[in-house]
């Protein structure tokens, strides 16, 4: 991917990762010979079972492992009890993640959710009491009694739904024929001793999945959670390409035509709905009823190898692969086997056969590992067979997470070549698991089921990789199962193993970047960046819609290569550190606000001290130094303080100064203003345009013109890096490798006129380029902003004193940002950005005492208008092949006009030593994810020196 890139490919567009539901099969139902209609309300009804036992469709020792495996083996205990993992899984797709679950709203009315997360646990507790009773501890009129409240419970839930589907109650409806045949009758407490724990856990569930065909919502299952997987993630990949899936299976007793391409053989000949089952896993469609599946868009081709006399050949099953992968499937399902075997020699004579070689290096094969709940000790030999990296074995886990017992593992056996065992050909290299017990799949006849066996694992498998590929279409079989392994979580022993190969079916994983350390982007001369270095930090540059602007970043896989959108949300350093920033914001403004001095009517964060160094004539030298910006991390950061020298001509009124420091507080002319918060672009009014430029080398030159007016000429500049202090060695480092320092440089030119001795005005006029920024933001890698932005800003100014005890202070900003384009990335301004910013404050003195007073501020800090930036950045234009394009998008610019309200007092408690201090700070609107502040913050403060 990289050197095809670098060759000249061009590159790229951003690719939401929503998009429209595409339309999905449904599971239509075939005959039904009862003709009640009412079927799916019994999933265990008559002779329907998925396991046969006597019944080998296959010649010779291929079996399709069905055997004596029963769902509802003796073992089955632990799946019940005071520790549930079924419920437990399956709550949160009932309550705090449903929207994550299904999407933007879930399907279940308000009092599904509680019901089931209120019977969960109650079931457990009576399990676990019934045990005892069983055991001769304990009483079955209890549990009787518990019974029939929970049935009162779900009567009283989802009574009026059963009725107006059936006309009857839920007792004529299921449950009486349902407990019938269980013998359980909650009225006789004596009928519940000859239960088993088996039947119990048969008879919750059945109730459960008859109770959820009356919600008119798809079936919530357990392997849901396990594989991470949603339907509302499955939803968001549907606008990719439609993958075409072969399942070499038996018949099938429905078909939707609309997904399912073709099948060979007869459906109805062979009372079995192991094809029904396996291809409900694979793709079942989220349509309101029964089973979902993991790729509800995925279409599905069936080859039936099965004769008149239920038995096939391996050349039957040649033959199918052969016609299932010519047919342009992508992935292909494959529950058969050998007794005893994870995988037996003969499939290698299979992927031998040139007609099926020819058509494999595109296909993901699945096979499952079997039910004979054995580890494979035999070697294969794999010499000259093609397919190895795009073949997966599956086995079966329970909902705890722990092999099946029933699940064929891959042991230590190794697939050969020449008789050499080579990196990655071991069994184990090419297993993982998936849940394979007790899984709800469509029966076939219009209701559904519940089975066990690697044959229902496998599905799961074959479904992800039908996600990835259609996806990703232009990956190879081998890559996409690359995908799939490595993405597996890991179970049992470190690192791949014997048991459980790479692990734990993962389908979110699948679908994110394998290592977030490999991506990478491509910048304007197509060289690949590290994504790690992308990130937007810091300023005033807010975007409208974040969460909705996306930059592409690629990861390599194989020969090829997969594109992942990250939204620019995520890379803002805000937005993931918002609750931290807006503490540590608060803290420290909380500290300022109550340290600040109370001056007459106006309050100050300047402490200063002053000496003459020179006075000859006219001409007087002060040197001045105050408290600093504690915010400020510029140069004067490493001298501490705020440092000044002003040479004043007492006859003329001409001064000059120049210092290290608080340029924007030193260049400015209103009096009101004394506090850093108020120059500060993210939390102050006053001209914020040259608060970007200080906290470095200032210099201004003031002298009066025609009388009264007074005219200052200034320039400001900061050199910026934000830094991180290292624990224990007090070493400081950047915070962030890809990000320039910040540097800014400002001149301002500044008109003050007194309209009277109590009202003055002022003008400035303040010029701002910013050399590796844009309006206090800076990026990394090649969203950097490195290159120049310059902006002009417009400032008003008040100054009044109406009486002794009153002062008001107000400036007000508008500024043009414009620039052409930064060096080397991805972005210019699309379009012009207009902001402002405002400030009022009125300050009393004498309010309760003569020794207090407050001060009271209505601020609208910077806010970006209008405007834009351009994106212009590389992206798949095409999903089917992945061909790269170039493709721009503009990302608006603006928000909610922040404002907040504040409030300072402080007054002496007697006398000087002692001091009070209360501060409080409200948003009153604006949006909260571009605020470093918390939306209200208070603090009080009692100071007493001695």
């Amino acid at each position: 991917m990289r050197q095809y890139l670098k060759s000249g490919a061009a590159a790229i567009a951003l690719m939401s990762l929503t998009g429209a539901m595409m339309p999905a099969h449904a599971q239509e139902s075939g005959d039904d010979a009862n003709g009640d209609g009412l079927n799916f309300l019994h999933p265990y009804r008559g002779d329907i079972n998925p396991f046969y036992g006597d019944i080998n469709p296959f010649q010779g020792d291929i079996n399709p492992f069905r055997g004596d495996i029963n769902p509802f083996y003796g073992d089955i205990s632990p799946f019940w009890g005071d520790i549930n993992p079924f419920w437990g899984d399956i709550n949160p797709f009932y309550s705090d993640d449903s929207n994550a679950f299904w999407g933007d709203d879930s399907p279940y009315g308000s009092d599904i959710s509680p019901f089931w997360e209120e019977i969960g646990p109650i079931w457990g507790d009576l399990n676990s009491e019934w045990n005892e009773a069983a055991a001769g501890g304990g009483d079955f009129v209890t549990i009787a009694e518990g019974m029939n409240a929970v049935i009162d419970r779900a009567e009283s839930v989802f009574g009026a739904a059963i009725q107006e589907q059936t006309g009857q109650n839920m007792d004529e409806a299921f449950l009486g024929d349902l407990m019938a045949r269980f013998g359980i009758d909650p009225d006789d407490p004596d009928s519940l001793a000859s239960v088993s724990v088996g039947q119990r856990s048969e008879f919750f569930l059945t109730f459960y999945d008859s109770l959820m065909g009356f919600t008119g919502v798809d079936h919530v299952d357990h392997w849901m959670p396990a594989i991470n997987w949603s339907p509302a993630m499955a939803a968001s990949y549907e606008w990719g390409w439609a993958p075409l899936v072969g399942v070499l299976d038996f018949s099938v007793n429905s078909v939707d035509y609309r997904s399912f391409r073709g099948q060979r053989g007869e459906r109805d000949y062979l009372g079995v709905n192991h094809g029904n089952a396996v291809a409900s896993l694979i793709g079942a469609p989220v349509d309101g009823a029964g089973v979902m599946g993991v790729a509800p868009h995925a279409a599905m081709h069936f080859y039936n190898p099965f004769d008149e006399s239920h038995t096939a050949s391996w050349a039957d099953v040649a033959a199918g692969v052969e016609s299932l992968a010519k047919g342009r499937t992508s992935v292909i399902n494959m529950s058969l086997g050998v007794r005893g075997w994870t995988l037996h020699q003969n499939w290698a004579d299979v992927f031998r056969q040139n007609r099926v070689e020819r058509y494999a290096d595109g296909v993901t094969f699945v096979i499952a590992a079997g039910n004979g709940g054995r580890a494979q000790t035999v070697d294969l030999d794999w010499t000259g067979v093609s397919v190895l990296d795009n073949l997966i074995l599956v086995g079966s886990v329970d909902p705890m997470g722990n092999i099946s017992s029933f699940s064929n593992t891959p042991g230590e056996a190794c697939l050969l070549t020449n008789g050499v065992c080579e990196t990655g050909s071991r069994l184990m290299d090419r297993f993982l698991v998936a849940p394979g017990e007790l899984i709800l799949v469509d029966d076939g006849e219009g209701g559904v089921t519940r089975v066990s066996g690697t044959s229902f694992a496998a599905p799961l498998v074959s479904g992800a990789a039908a996600l990835v590929k259609g996806w990703w279409f232009w990956l190879d079989g081998s890559e996409v199962a690359d995908v799939l392994l490595l993405s597996a979580r890991d179970l049992g022993e470190p690192g791949v193993d014997a048991v459980y190969g790479h692990g734990m079916l993962d389908v979110a994983g699948a679908m994110s970047p394998l290592d977030s350390g490999n991506l990478y982007g491509l910048d304007r001369r197509n060289n690949p960046v590290e994504a790690a270095e992308l990130i937007i930090t810091g300023g005033r540059l807010s975007l409208r819609y974040s969460n909705r602007r996306y930059v592409t970043v690629f990861e390599d896989i194989g020969d090829s290569f997969r594109d992942f959108s990250i939204a620019v949300d995520d890379l803002i350093v805000g937005s993931s550190l918002a609750d931290s920033v807006a503490n540590a914001y608060a803290e420290q403004y909380i500290y300022e606000r109550t340290s600040a001095s109370l001056n007459g009517t106006r309050f100050s964060d300047i402490n200063s001290a002053s000496r003459v160094l020179s006075q000859r004539g006219n001409l007087t030298v002060t040197a001045t130094a105050s408290t600093l910006d504690p915010s400020n991390v510029g140069y004067a950061r490493d001298l501490g303080f705020h440092a000044g020298v002003e040479l004043t001509d007492t006859e003329s009124g001409r001064s000059m100064k120049f210092g290290v420091g608080e340029g924007a507080l030193a260049l400015s002319s209103q009096t009101g203003f004394n506090l850093f918060s108020d120059h500060r672009p993210e939390s102050g009014g006053v001209n914020p345009v040259l608060g970007f430029a200080s906290g470095g080398a200032y210099a201004a030159s003031t002298f009066d013109m025609d009388g009264e007016l007074q005219v200052s000429f200034g320039v400001t500049t900061t050199h910026e890096q934000a830094l991180y202090v290292m624990p224990g060695t007090g070493e400081e480092r950047a915070l962030f490798d890809s990000v320039a320092p910040y540097q800014a440089f400002a001149a301002n030119i500044d008109l003050s006129y007194p309209l009277s001795d109590l009202v003055t005005v002022n003008g400035s006029l303040t010029q701002l380029h910013e050399a590796t920024g844009l309006l206090g933001a800076q990026g990394g890698s090649m969203l950097a902003l490195e290159g120049g932005a310059d902006t002009t800003a417009l400032t008003f100014g008040l100054d009044a004193q109406p009486s002794a005890r009153i002062s008001l202070s107000a400036s007000m900003t508008m500024a043009q940002t414009r620039t052409t384009a930064f060096d080397g990335g991805l972005l210019d301004i699309a379009e012009r950005i207009d902001s402002t910013a405002a400030q009022v404050s009125v300050g009393y003195q004498a309010l309760f005492s003569n020794s207090d007073g407050v001060r009271f501020s209505m601020v609208q800090p910077l806010h970006i208008e209008s405007g834009a930036l351009g994106y212009t950045g590389m992206a798949v234009t095409d999903r089917e092949t992945g061909e790269l394009g170039v493709q721009s998008d503009t990302w608006e610019l603006g928000g909610r006009r922040p404002v907040y309200a504040e409030v300072i007092y402080a007054t002496q408690l007697g006398s000087s030593d002692r001091r009070l201090s209360v501060f409080s700070r409200q948003q009153l609107s604006g949006d909260a994810q571009a605020s470093e502040f918390s939306a209200a913050t208070s603090g009080v403060r009692f100071e007493m020196r001695f």
